[in-house]
């Protein structure tokens, strides 16, 4: 899965990408290094994301969510720099790390649970409404200052994704409670990650969600399994590896160039999401769902604006 993709300072892989990063090889400007392996990024989790799609319809969402939890345990893995992750599971808020782990398992349920019902463009443009209520919770939640500008984007958002839904207009009615839903949970992962951040390290972190995740799933694997055959198993060690991959080079693309430079370049998910959805499934987004996505769009880069100039403040 990916959750919804929020690339404000807010977002786990910023953190990350500042504990570990080191200078970029010599020879081209790292930011322009940054914005590419952004873009890498980009294409490999639409790629996974479109596997996906294409096992929902034959294998239970929950298998799903059980490969991809073993791809989160490996870049985890490689993030802490150890062979054993248990090494890195003492911590001093064990229950809001569990419920942070909870709440990342239940925003991958629901991202796969519409993807199975909704068309790929459709759902990928309702998750950019993520930095909006990650700002919102921010200011109920932790009591961040949330301006008066910031709140109208917030509720400029909220309208463009209702023009893609278009509950009662042959939208995409109560399907969107999916995708919705997945942007409500991985809010509430981001808040908790800003509120235990200062004092659990970020590999702890990065353990603590990705085994949590894995030890749900597997525990619940006597209710749901069905022994992939041929190359359903090929599809989901990649979506597993291509999941992993892309959060990697990610954060490799946030050590080297500004948050606020790469954020904008997240858009472009909706490009591959429709790319997609038109080559496999045939769906091409109407005009409702552009006009919504365009004002998503740019109520979430006004919001990355007021982002960078408080952090330059």
């Amino acid at each position: 899965m990916t959750a919804p993709h929020d690339s404000t300072p807010a977002d786990p892989r910023v953190e990350v990408a500042r504990e570990y990063a080191h200078a970029d090889p010599p020879g081209r400007h790292p930011h322009l290094t940054g914005i590419l392996l952004m873009c890498l990024g980009l294409v490999l989790i639409n790629t996974s994301d479109a596997i996906g799609k294409l096992m929902t319809e034959e294998l239970p969402i929950f298998e799903i969510v059980l490969f991809q939890s073993v791809g989160l345990i490996l870049l985890a893995m490689a993030v802490a720099r150890r062979a054993n992750p248990l090494t890195l599971v003492a911590t001093p808020d064990p229950w809001l790390q569990g419920l942070r782990a909870l709440f990342q398992t239940a925003s991958g349920l629901c991202f796969f649970a519409g993807l199975k019902v909704l068309p790929f463009a459709d759902l990928v443009a309702i998750l950019f409404i993520g930095p909006l209520v990650v700002s919102a919770m921010a200011h109920v939640v932790l009591g961040e200052h949330v301006g008066p500008r910031r709140w109208a984007a917030c509720l400029v958002g909220l309208a463009g994704a209702l023009v893609i839904v278009r509950p009662g207009m042959d939208g995409l009615g109560w399907a969107a409670i999916w995708p919705v839903g997945a942007v409500v949970f991985w809010s509430a992962y981001i808040i908790l990650t800003r509120r235990i951040s200062a004092r659990n390290s970020t590999a702890s972190m990065m353990v603590w969600a990705a085994l949590a995740s894995f030890v749900l799933m597997a525990a619940a694997s006597p209710w749901y399994w069905q022994t992939p055959q041929g190359w359903q198993w090929v599809a989901l060690i990649a979506i597993a590896l291509m999941s992993a991959a892309s959060n990697g080079v990610t954060i490799r693309a946030f050590s080297i160039a500004p948050a606020s430079l790469l954020a904008p370049f997240s858009y472009l998910e909706i490009v591959g999401a429709t790319a997609f959805g038109f080559f496999i499934w045939h769906h091409f987004p109407d005009g409702w769902t552009w006009a919504g996505t365009a004002i998503i769009v740019a109520s979430g880069l006004y919001v990355y604006r007021r982002e960078a100039q408080a952090a330059r403040s």
